[in-house]
């Protein structure tokens, strides 16, 4: 029973990820985003206003992980309401 359970739990795990994660607080791994998508990270080494985005790349393709910051997006914000 345990073993079937296991890939479902993990894709489950994965679909929760890629919904809507919220920003990161550290850079992610090479190789822990997929090519193309797309993470906010708040390591607040940006501007105030802006958080970093990171677009993963592919080692496959030789295509390199884009890194920059922009500005804050609304579903990026880290600030909670009181």
């Amino acid at each position: 029973m345990l073993r079937a359970c296991i890939p479902l739990c993990s894709l489950l795990m994965g679909a929760a990820y890629a919904a809507d994660p919220g920003p990161l607080k550290e850079m992610p791994q090479e190789g822990e985003i997929s090519h193309g998508v797309t993470v906010y990270v708040d390591d607040r080494k940006c501007p105030k206003g802006e958080i970093k985005e990171v677009i993963g790349g592919s080692r496959e393709k030789n295509i390199s992980r884009q890194v920059r910051c922009v500005p804050r997006p609304a579903r990026a914000s880290t600030d909670r309401p009181q």
